[in-house]
């Protein structure tokens, strides 16, 4: 039987296209190439698709293929996104893959679109009695400056520090700042808004734990025991992130037995709410024994540092097991 094609897409238009590219390499050097072929697709900055030999090539793109959605399904069989934040992880590259009607791993354009909007994401949960930190937002567009002025204004009244500014959709901790000072709210707005017309303000708590649980599956789940990010910094922002590595993982967490069962009990529930599929990274804060979902993130990192290659590896699947099955989960 002839062996299937994946096209590896990475890369992208956001902000996270160089973290994309990183994840890119450990997939393909985990791939189980006796299983399927590897074609790799190049999301460039200038909106191109390219085919590359390799992932050193993004460097130097002279010469190299340029290829159109149309080409897609002539490429190959199956498409493996891996295209981290806006337009590759919000449902847009996975409305072109139905387009061409290319089976693609991971959640579908609905579920994509609503996980990577963090205010529709919260406003849709809450509706479900879900338990999260308080929150508000506003959407910029259209808006006057007196309007604004007036919902800092009600942040200021309704919130106690620290509050969390953030563009609703960026991924990362991509334009997040943490205000202990209201009079530093608006340069967070500001911060926040070159990232994002919409913009989400949520109740900092007292010393949070950061607790993340991976999932893998369509209807039947593998869920990971949780894990916990251990912080060095003030709160696990972009350099934390992808910088300084100074952040520990605890795997499992320290976390009493009923609590995971509750954290596992929430991420099936919301996992299946949001109709995701595939695989996707589900987060928490826990705090004063109570646990708030914090968010899903549909297309989590592959980096040496990604919690969820490693959550995987605790719950005894191997990195080429893991990228075999999220394959074989494709729709």
């Amino acid at each position: 039987m002839k062996k299937k094609t994946v096209g590896l897409f990475f890369g992208g238009l956001s902000n996270e296209a160089d973290i994309s590219v990183i994840s890119a390499k450990n997939i393909i050097k985990a791939f189980d190439y006796k299983k399927y072929d590897l074609v790799l697709v190049y999301w460039h900055k200038n909106n191109q698709f390219y085919v590359l030999e390799n992932a050193e090539e993004v460097n130097d793109l002279s010469g190299k293929k340029e290829i159109h959605a149309g080409d897609f399904s002539k490429l190959f069989d199956v498409a493996l996104p891996i295209t981290h934040g806006k337009y590759g992880e919000d449902g847009a590259l996975q409305g072109l893959l139905e387009i061409q009607k290319v089976p693609y791993c991971g959640c579908r354009v609905l579920s994509s679109s609503l996980c990577m909007d963090k205010a529709v994401f919260k406003t849709f949960l809450a509706g479900h009695s879900i338990k999260q930190v308080k929150f508000d937002f506003i959407d910029l567009r259209d808006k006057k400056q007196s309007d604004v002025e007036n919902w800092i204004g009600q942040i200021e009244r309704n919130f106690e520090l620290p509050v969390y500014i953030k563009p609703s959709n960026s991924g990362s901790s991509v334009g997040i700042t943490k205000v202990t000072d209201f009079k530093n709210l608006k340069k967070a707005v500001r911060e926040a808004a070159r990232h994002d017309d919409k913009i989400l303000a949520e109740q900092g708590l007292v010393n949070p734990r950061e607790i993340e649980v991976a999932v893998l599956g369509n209807d039947e789940l593998t869920i990971s025991d949780p894990g916990e990010l251990v912080l060095e910094g003030a709160f696990y922002d972009f350099d934390e992130k992808y910088k300084k590595n100074r952040t520990q993982v605890a795997i499992p967490a320290n976390l009493e037995s009923d609590t995971k069962e509750e954290i596992k009990k929430i991420t099936e529930k919301v996992y299946h709410l949001c109709d995701c599929k595939g695989f996707a990274r589900v987060d928490y804060l826990f705090c004063n024994n109570e646990v708030y979902l914090n968010e899903i993130n549909t297309l989590p990192g592959f980096t040496d540092i990604s919690m969820f290659p490693m959550l995987m590896k605790s719950a005894g699947i191997n990195y080429k097991n893991l990228i075999t099955k999220i394959i074989k989960l494709a729709n």
